[in-house]
């Protein structure tokens, strides 16, 4: 689609923001209002419909698309996402720890550990670790304990709680970034801690560089929201 307006405004009103493209309110794709809980992440989508030159792009739009997901999507699928999030509870990254090298697993007891003593103390959390990646048995009271945390979230919230789990592969560590305890920098070099680690031993790898790099976007993202 082709750039259809001159102007791009913000409009203010009752703690919501809006995008006023010329005289057009800004819609998702499903033609709801596009209402936007912060004047931070409204600024940074009114950049990027002002930096549109001449093609609208929603690809290249993150913070727009961020939005749109939240409302088109995530509000609508609520339910299926929070018992994939159950899911992820019983199989947390954090839980799963190397079975070989010693120096890895004094590494991830390092920077790990303090975040499942955190997800104790803050929210009662009750999880095993194992060397190896056999599954767990955990304690299914961790699901309910889950379930009374999120199911209280405003969409926002819940929206960047779920794309920070399924990004990383931690619950624990997407509770501690929503909650404002990890920036997105920190977050990243955890569920990577183990790629990281072996990086530095054997090298890098282009291809997986241009994936970390991707998440790291994705993650600066949520932050900003």
């Amino acid at each position: 689609m082709k750039r259809f307006y001159k102007k791009v405004e913000i409009l203010a009103s009752n703690f919501i923001y809006q995008i006023k493209l010329d005289d057009r309110i800004l819609k998702t794709p499903s033609k709801k209002t596009l209402n936007i809980p912060t004047k931070v992440l409204a600024h940074k989508i009114a950049e990027e419909w002002s930096s549109v030159e001449n093609e609208i792009i929603p690809e290249q739009m993150p913070f727009y698309s961020l939005t749109v997901t939240a409302i088109d999507r995530v509000e609508s699928q609520k339910p299926e996402l929070i018992d994939q999030m159950q899911h992820y509870i019983m199989n947390d990254l954090l839980c799963y720890r190397e079975s070989e090298d010693t120096k890895l697993q004094e590494y991830q007891n390092k920077n790990w550990n303090k975040w499942l003593l955190w997800s104790k103390k803050e929210y009662n959390f009750d999880l095993k670790t194992t060397n190896g990646v056999m599954p767990i048995n955990q304690d299914e009271n961790n699901k309910n304990l889950l379930l009374k945390i999120i199911l209280p979230m405003n969409i926002w919230r819940f929206s960047g709680f779920v794309k920070a789990t399924t990004l990383t592969g931690s619950a624990i560590l997407a509770l501690a970034f929503v909650s404002k305890q990890l920036k997105a920098e920190e977050l990243f070099s955890l569920c990577f801690l183990d790629e990281l680690y072996q990086i530095k031993r054997w090298g890098e790898d282009e291809e997986a560089l241009q994936k970390r790099s991707a998440i790291k976007n994705e993650l600066l993202v949520y932050q900003i929201s």
